[in-house]
Formats: structure tokens, C-alpha cells, sequence
């Protein structure tokens, strides 16, 4: 256990030479005697001695005193200070009589003013029982304050972490000839496990990403800026190549527990014509005359898992106007009041009534927020429309 620093503080002692002052000036009035200068001043060195001696004995005792149960402590120190006010008495009784008579005179010896002593003992408790007190709130509050500071600190590092992140994500609205992508990234917390990422090829065709990174906070984050970063030195492929070669640089970076869910599309916009792999993200959704969920076929496993991992891909077309609504599970798996989950099916029902506008998919996302609690997940969203 870390010991308790003892340390002179000159406002006790200014407390004690007073409490000094105060008892003899009663003293003086209680007897009927005239107020003596001299009487309040033996009064004042009486109380420094008090403290003087409750600070060495305290300062001596210190590493003693903190070896016992903290549940002891405070009783042990105002024993220590009732010990520190019968020996402090003792000295200025002892010194104060030297000086004036010149002899040596042991007042619990002798029995005088015994009583002056009862009463300086159960002032001392007193003032003891209140320097505790005073002690443990300055220790609550400096530990508050502490606490306090490393909880701004932290919650700035996390402004900041989050700042970074979203600046690493393209814009909200990426638009080219023949085609347009939409996005919305919502994090549970400061920072995101999910990202979504925009890609142009030298092909002209455009890349759409959405990964959701397991685990929350920064080390799922510092995960999705390494995967950022990989990306667009392995999306030169096929999609499902895309895949593939991605999974195998993950398993040389990530520890066992660590993986990454991603779905890919790979977009001509002159032909229209999509290429889709999927590595454990939801179905993404073909948003044409009606809604269509697209399953990709093969194996399924999130990028990180194991090698050599079969990905496969499919193909879709998109006519003008037609959109391709890629997502994370945070939307459909967030929890409704009653504790449920949304659920795939009812999102899909959502986009259904949802009716088309500049501000599609905001109203989708304002109408799942009306249904559920809250976002304890992550929410990703990412629409490729044709145009």
C-alpha cells in the first residue's frame, strides 16, 4: 500500500496556536481573572507545541500507521493524536513553568491542572476527527480531479481518433459521369469498426467497399485504417481476386481473434453491369421495381479466418435509375424496445415503403431510428445508383 505523505501545513498550526488562545482566554474568564497577555500567549505556545508534537509523532508513526486495514487507519491516527496532545501539553506545561519559576515540573506527575489537560485531550480529538475528515475529502477530491482530467483527456484523444478517421473516409456523396454513391457512417462510440471506402480503376469502373471490423473502439479502427490502406493494391482483379488476396494479407496481420467482414462491388458505368463478392457482410440490396436481396454464392467467411478461402462473386445489372444498397449489420440488428431486433426482413419492408427522393436513404435511416432503442453497433450504409 502506497503510504500517506505527512506534511507540515502551517494552516493547522495556525488552527492550533488559536485553539491555544481560545482555551486559555476561557480559562481566564471562567475564573474571573482579568485577560492576561502573557496567559493568551503561553495559550498560543501551548497549542503550536500540541501540533508540532502531533506532527513529529505522525511523521514517525507514518509507515506503521499505513500497514494496518484502511478500515483501522482513522482511529489509529486520532489515537496517534491524542498521544501528540498529551505530550505537546506536557512540553509547553513543563517549559512554560521552567521559564518562570526555574524549576522542572511534571504536571501528571504533580496532578495540577489536570482537568486543563482533559479538556486539551478532548479538543485534540476533536480537531483530529476533523483534520481526518478534512484529509479524506481533499483525497476524494484530488482523486475526482484526476479522474476528471483523464477522463477529458481521453475523451479529446477520442475527438481527435474519430476526426482522423472520418477524414480517412471518402465524402458522403461521390458522384461521376453515369453514376452516383451515397454513404452514412455512424459509429456507436467515438470511433468505427466500420468503414466504406470509394475506388476509382484505371478501367473506369468504380469499387465500392463496406467492412465491418470485429470488435468497437480504437484497436478496431487502427484495423480499418490498415485494411483502407491495403486496399487499393489488391483491388486491380477480379472482385472475388480482390478478396482473396486481401484475406491472405489480413492472416499475416491479424491475431486469432481478429477478422474483417467485406462486401465488394465493382461497377461499369457505361455497361452498368456489377460485379459483387461477399466475405460475411449482409446481402446487399438490388433496389430496382422492387427489392431484391442478393446472395452471393460460395464461401462466406470474413477475410482474416483462415487461407486459401474460395470466394466467389455474381453479376448484376443496373438500369438508370436503379440502386445497389450495400450495408453493415448494425441497421438490421439493432435492438427495438422490446428487446428484438429489427431484423432483416423489416428493414428490407422499410426499404420498400420508403418512397424515392433526393434524401432517400436519411428518411430509410430516420425510419429505422423511430423503430429502434438505440445504435449499439456500428451503422455503415453505402448506395451505388445509376444514373
Amino acid at each position: 500500500m502506497e503510504q500517506r505523505q505527512v506534511r507540515f501545513e502551517p494552516m493547522w498550526a495556525i488552527a492550533a496556536i488559536a485553539i491555544g488562545i481560545i482555551l486559555t482566554l476561557s480559562t481566564s474568564v471562567a475564573a474571573g481573572k482579568p485577560i492576561d497577555i502573557e496567559y493568551l500567549a503561553s495559550g498560543a505556545f501551548m497549542g503550536l507545541c500540541i501540533y508540532f508534537a502531533n506532527y513529529l509523532l505522525h511523521c514517525a508513526l507514518a509507515p506503521y500507521l499505513d500497514r494496518l486495514r484502511p478500515s483501522g487507519v482513522p482511529a489509529a491516527r486520532i489515537g496517534v493524536s491524542i498521544l501528540g496532545g498529551i505530550v505537546g501539553w506536557e512540553i509547553a506545561y513543563s517549559f512554560l513553568v521552567f521559564v518562570e519559576t526555574g524549576k522542572v515540573a511534571f504536571p501528571l506527575v504533580s496532578g495540577r491542572m489536570r482537568w486543563l489537560l482533559l479538556v486539551t485531550v478532548a479538543i485534540t480529538v476533536l480537531v483530529a476527527s476533523l483534520a481526518q475528515a478534512y484529509h479524506r475529502l481533499r483525497d476524494r477530491l484530488s482523486e475526482s480531479i484526476e479522474k476528471l482530467k483523464e477522463s477529458e483527456y481521453a475523451e479529446k484523444e477520442l475527438e481527435v481518433a474519430r476526426s482522423i478517421q472520418s477524414r480517412l473516409l471518402p465524402p458522403p456523396l461521390v458522384e461521376g459521369d453515369g453514376f452516383a454513391v451515397t454513404a452514412r457512417n455512424l459509429p456507436a462510440h467515438f470511433v468505427a469498426g466500420d468503414f466504406y471506402d470509394v475506388l476509382r480503376h484505371d478501367d473506369g469502373s468504380v469499387g465500392i467497399v463496406v467492412a465491418d471490423v470485429a470488435g468497437k473502439g480504437i484497436g478496431a479502427s487502427l484495423i480499418m485504417a490498415s485494411v483502407k490502406a491495403v486496399l487499393p493494391f489488391v483491388a486491380n482483379g477480379s472482385v472475388d481476386e480482390t478478396l482473396r488476396a486481401l484475406n491472405e494479407r489480413l492472416i499475416a496481420q491479424l491475431d486469432r481473434r481478429e477478422f474483417v467482414a467485406l462486401a465488394y462491388a465493382r461497377f461499369q458505368p457505361a455497361t452498368g453491369i456489377v460485379r459483387l463478392a461477399n466475405a460475411g457482410m449482409p446481402d446487399p440490396y438490388l433496389i430496382s421495381n422492387s427489392v431484391t436481396a442478393i446472395s452471393v454464392g460460395g464461401a462466406r467467411l470474413p477475410l482474416g479466418v483462415r487461407h486459401n478461402v474460395p470466394y466467389e462473386s455474381v453479376e448484376l445489372h443496373l438500369d438508370r435509375g436503379d440502386r445497389l444498397l450495400l450495408l453493415s449489420d448494425g441497421i438490421p440488428e439493432a435492438s427495438k424496445p422490446n428487446g428484438d431486433q429489427l431484423g432483416y426482413e423489416a428493414f428490407r419492408d422499410l426499404l420498400i415503403d420508403v418512397r424515392s427522393s433526393d434524401g432517400w436513404i436519411d428518411d430509410v435511416l430516420a425510419r429505422v431510428r423511430t423503430q429502434v432503442q438505440s445504435i449499439d453497433d456500428d451503422w455503415t450504409v453505402v448506395v451505388l445508383e445509376r444514373r
